[in-house]
This record gives structure tokens, sequence and C-alpha cells, in this order.
């Protein structure tokens, strides 16, 4: 594949991608949703998230890891502690690596 045909694939796929989502934002803010809708999608964001997230956490190079040599998921414990409690993505992220590099630290030490 050559570096043109390259440039033309990502330029659309971001074309595509805008475009969806500036459709989805000015028709979502223009139509009435129904209840069952609006809760519907209110879970399909951690879903997603939980979706990507499980496979990095738990398993390398598609094995599963023992949980308490894995920085990833003893990270998780006060991150998803903080999550929990204060439901703010900025001390929820910054827990996160925080815990994550100071358990790395101890774990390769």
């Amino acid at each position: 594949m050559s570096m043109q045909q390259v440039l033309f694939a990502v330029i659309l796929i971001g074309l595509g991608t805008y475009l969806f989502r500036a459709g989805s934002l000015s028709l979502g803010s223009r139509v009435k949703w129904p209840d069952s809708a609006k809760r519907w999608l209110d879970q399909v964001t951690p879903a997603i998230l939980g979706a990507l997230l499980a496979p990095l956490i738990l398993t390398n190079h598609s094995h599963l890891v023992i949980p308490w040599n894995n920085a990833g998921f003893i990270a998780l414990v006060p991150t998803g502690y903080i999550a929990w409690k204060t439901k703010h993505l900025l001390w929820t992220v910054a827990t996160g690596i925080i815990s994550y590099a100071i358990i790395l630290y101890f774990i390769h030490r």
C-alpha cells in the first residue's frame, strides 16, 4: 500500500467519523428520546469501556495473567474505588496512572 493510499484511507476514515459524530450530535439534540432509550444508552459507554479494558487488564498476549503479578489488575482496585466514590473522571484517571506506576515500580524492583 502506497503512502498516498494510506493518507487517503486516513482522511476518509476521519471524515466518516466526523460526519457520524456531528450528525448524531445535531440529531440527538433535536429528537425527544424516550426514557427507556435514555436508560439503555446510558449503559452503552460503560459496556464498551469494560469490553475494551478487560482483555488489557486480565490478559498478556492472549494468556490469562495471575492477578498478583499484574500491575493493571492491582491498580484497578484503588482506581475503581475512587471512580465509585467520587464519580470524577480526572481523579479516577490520576489515581489509575499513579497507582499503576507505583505498583509497576514495586513489581519490577
